[in-house]
């Protein structure tokens, strides 16, 4: 029996939001494993690497912020290409960055571009998931969402080994990926009344708006919020300090090898998350933190003994239990959020999350400069260790 033409027009549509999605996240965790090259290279502090990293989030959060309701209006589509446009710029100016303030201009455009197409893609999926199964589409984003974090690193750090200018040649990829992907955006079959423009919308009228949840769902999005920001608090202190944790603190001194760290984790997670859609939450909200908090402690006596292979449980640990986390967050935001601010609120879902990750990040950089990695790396297991307990309480009130 063929199948049917609509499903066939929704499914190319729904493959070409999970490319934005990858691709993007793929841009965003690029430069991972540069970074300490060129720390080392034009001679930065701690602080200034966290900072050049959290400048992206900065983009995300302004745009998050003004135009995060924007694609409920103007269309999934419609912002898309726009967003994905500033993947390329972020990119282009990746490759030809010869000091910190043009890799600071670039990771402000990569975030920029990350947060027009975070929110509108995400709903996208879901609305356009073809059977209405809202836990397979938010996993299938989430799983793009983080296989874009594992293949950025692994290609940079892929670079760092085996050729010479990788601080330049792995954006040539994104560049590649993005005018795929804008291209497909604008030729894929788009099915009539899902994500489109409104017909009384006109931008030259619109106003930025503010991001907003629905009172009766506030229980439930707070619920949400707190589960991705813990699940990324992980996941951002080893995409921005992963590879110099590694070299530092556990002895692994090759710097391609160090830079795997970032991408293995980031692997684990997707994997996780996808191995973790068909579970029922009150299992995975038990799960999840559970084995974030293992993972932690690991952690915490990996930096102490300065063992490799404690850190590369920590890693494994760490990355299911924010995987298992994930799909909790994900799979709340999709089955609460209402049609018509879908877009609006799942932007303020990932606002909190970038927010989280920012002051995670600048918190460890800033910290690590005054009282040393070893420190800072120490004070953040405890905090997340009882943040992911108080997620495990949080379930007696609420019910995702």
């Amino acid at each position: 029996m063929a199948v049917p033409t609509q499903k066939i027009r929704v499914s190319l549509a729904m493959g070409s939001c999970l490319l934005a999605i990858f691709t993007t996240i793929l841009a965003s965790h690029m430069p991972t494993p540069l970074y300490a090259v060129w720390q080392q290279s034009w001679g930065f502090s701690d602080t200034a690497l966290t900072a050049v990293f959290s400048v992206y989030v900065l983009g995300v959060v302004v745009t998050l912020l003004s135009m995060g309701s924007l694609s409920d209006q103007l269309g999934r589509r419609q912002m898309l290409v726009p967003g994905l446009l500033f993947i390329l710029s972020g990119s282009i100016t990746f490759m030809l960055a010869s000091d910190i303030y043009q890799l600071g201009t670039a990771r402000l455009l990569t975030g920029i571009g990350t947060g027009m197409v975070t929110g509108a893609a995400t709903a996208a999926v879901i609305e356009l998931e073809p059977d209405g199964n809202w836990t397979r589409s938010a996993a299938l984003a989430a799983l793009a969402f983080t296989l874009g974090a594992a293949t950025g690193p692994t290609i940079s750090s892929l670079a760092l080994r085996w050729t010479s200018h990788a601080e330049a040649w792995p954006f040539l990829v994104v560049v590649t990926l993005c005018i795929l992907c804008i291209t497909l955006l604008l030729r894929a079959p788009w099915p009539a009344g899902l994500g489109q423009r409104q017909h009384d919308f006109r931008l030259r009228a619109w106003r930025p708006t503010p991001l907003k949840v629905p009172r009766p769902l506030l229980g439930t999005f707070f619920f949400a919020a707190a589960a991705i920001c813990l699940a990324w608090s992980t996941g951002s202190l080893y995409s921005s300090l992963g590879p110099s944790m590694a070299r530092e603190l556990v002895g692994v001194s090759d710097r391609a090898l160090a830079g795997l760290f970032a991408a293995g984790w980031q692997l684990v997670a997707g994997i996780s998350q996808f191995a973790c859609q068909r579970q029922p939450l009150n299992r995975l909200i038990l799960a999840g933190p559970g084995l974030l908090i293992g993972g932690l402690a690991a952690m915490a006596a990996a930096v102490l003994l300065a063992s490799v292979w404690l850190f590369i449980l920590a890693t494994l640990a760490t990355a299911m239990g924010a995987g298992a986390i994930g799909v909790i967050a994900t799979v709340t935001i999709a089955r609460s959020a209402p049609p018509a601010e879908r877009g609006s609120m799942t932007s303020a879902f990932y606002l909190a999350a970038y927010l989280t990750m920012a002051t995670v990040v600048l918190g460890i950089g800033f910290a690590s400069d005054y009282v040393g990695l070893v420190n800072s790396m120490l004070g953040f297991t405890v905090l997340i260790s009882l943040a992911a307990l108080g997620l495990m309480l949080a379930r007696r009130r609420t019910q995702p």
